[in-house]
């Protein structure tokens, strides 16, 4: 098995009396999509300030690459990381194109690269107008495509879609996903649990200056083990209200929920073998109206780790 790009063990920072790191340890693997997600202040945005050599750490080591980061990266590393923070490092004053093509001479990148990345970033039929008049989405696709200039093989996006219009946020995730089909690795720091669960391959949930779990979404939301099938009824029959309950007790189990409402019954139903026995026996009597597979979400996982 092959060793992983980025180690960061026992990672540690205060800033003026106040522990912001208590012993950050995780392992990312190349080609992976790492989601970092806590509340506010959990040390996410210190964790990858260090990672990418904007603070140095008190205590801790971080190595990349198989090269062991000491204060300041490499001039090579650097050019192996992208990074976009929530803070725009763009010049309002200056078009898109000519942004990037400021940046693109200090690294050395061609007209070409710049013209491919606005092309894949929407942002073509805008490249001549000044970034002073550009949306926050476009601000952010913007400096994303800066981020990329380089290919670099690691990128890290802090709150990347974070009060983006629709459309933007869209864009970026979509090319999050391709960025990973091309073997580059990304860590995606958000709030969005959605968002989380649909593009990364691991979550690290970090509260209070530490990880305290590291798996993929599907195992988070299995440990929860709540996934079961809801079911919705018309219970219009001439029975009477408590033969009506005591029809449906009869059928179900002692882990099955019910309610029944104004005429209407609503299932909750485990996955298990007798499920569908259980359904006919009560479709015998009442009209199914319709029926949805719900499963444990993110936002579970992410209360019951922080309480």
């Amino acid at each position: 098995m092959s060793k992983p790009i980025i180690e960061i063990n026992n990672l540690e920072k205060t800033f003026s009396g106040f522990k912001a790191l208590r012993g950050i340890n995780l392992q990312i693997n190349k080609g992976e999509i790492v989601g970092l997600l806590g509340p506010n202040g959990a040390g996410k945005t210190t964790t990858l300030k260090i990672l990418t050599g904007l603070l140095n750490a008190d205590q801790g080591s971080i190595k990349i690459m198989g090269t062991e980061v000491d204060k300041q990266l490499p001039t090579w590393l650097k050019a192996k990381i992208g990074v976009v923070f929530e803070e725009s490092n763009l010049y309002l004053r200056l078009n898109a194109l000519d942004n990037l093509k400021l940046f693109a001479g200090i690294n050395n990148v061609s007209t070409e690269r710049v013209l491919q990345l606005l092309t894949e970033y929407q942002l073509q039929d805008a490249a001549k107008k000044e970034v002073k008049n550009f949306s926050k989405g476009m601000k952010k696709r913007l400096m994303i495509c800066r981020a990329l200039l380089a290919e670099p093989e690691i990128l890290v996006l802090d709150e990347a879609t974070g009060g983006l219009d629709p459309i933007s946020a869209e864009i970026i995730r979509e090319k999050v996903l391709a960025l990973k089909k091309e073997g580059k690795t990304v860590i995606l720091c958000t709030h969005y649990l959605e968002e989380a669960d649909r593009l990364c391959d691991r979550i690290a949930f970090i509260n209070q200056g530490q990880v305290i779990a590291v798996d993929s979404p599907a195992v988070f939301k299995d440990s929860l083990q709540e996934k079961y099938v809801e079911l919705k009824f018309l219970a219009d029959s001439e029975m009477a209200e408590q033969e009506r309950y005591n029809f449906i007790e009869n059928i179900l189990d002692a882990e099955d929920n019910y309610s029944l409402q104004s005429g209407h019954l609503t299932l909750q139903l485990n996955i298990n073998q007798q499920l569908f026995e259980k359904a006919a026996g009560i479709g015998a009597e009442f009209k199914l109206l319709g029926l949805e597979k719900v499963e444990a979400d993110l936002q579970q996982v992410f209360n019951n780790l922080n309480n």
